[in-house]
């Protein structure tokens, strides 16, 4: 469903109740094809159910992302390393920054990891710790900026496909 005022657009989802932000109507077909596009890019792979809920990989957001015929920055706002109750964390706040067309839309991220979180495995560092956080905070903006693609296709492709169960 769409209602016009002016030279503007607004778009309302039906199915989902998703309403897009008014936009110049000469940048709207952009927006649905970078959409339709993006539900295109993506495949069941990209997903792992996590106690009972679907998740997006990082590697299928970092997909969405890259195979999109847009432009976008990401940068950080904060990040620090601090410590309470005995152990350390950081946080990483940031802003991710998509450009299609003459639309912009920012969209902040902010990722946490606790320094009990690294095993024998993955090697405790400061760095690591912070490029941890960093990673979340902008998954987090990815899976913000396409949820509602990311909420349709796990809706209509995979509530029937078996994916990989993490614990």
């Amino acid at each position: 469903m769409q209602t016009s005022t002016s030279n503007e657009i607004i778009e309302l989802d039906p199915n989902t109740g998703e309403i897009n932000l008014p936009v110049q109507s000469d940048s709207f077909d952009t927006i649905k094809q970078v959409k339709l596009k993006a539900s295109n890019v993506i495949s069941h792979n990209d997903f792992v159910k996590i106690n009972g809920r679907y998740e997006p990989t990082k590697d299928g957001l970092t997909k969405i992302l890259s195979s999109l015929p847009i432009s976008y920055s990401w940068k950080i706002l904060s990040d620090e390393v601090l410590s309470l109750d005995g152990g350390a964390y950081a946080k990483v706040k940031g802003v991710l920054s998509i450009h299609i067309g003459e639309t912009v839309r920012d969209i902040e991220g902010m990722g946490v990891v606790e320094r009990n979180e690294f095993s024998s495995g993955m090697k405790y560092s400061l760095h690591n710790m912070l490029a941890k956080a960093e990673t979340r905070a902008l998954k987090r903006a990815i899976d913000v900026a396409f949820g509602s693609i990311i909420n349709w296709f796990v809706k209509t492709q995979l509530e029937t496909q078996p994916t990989t169960q993490r614990q």
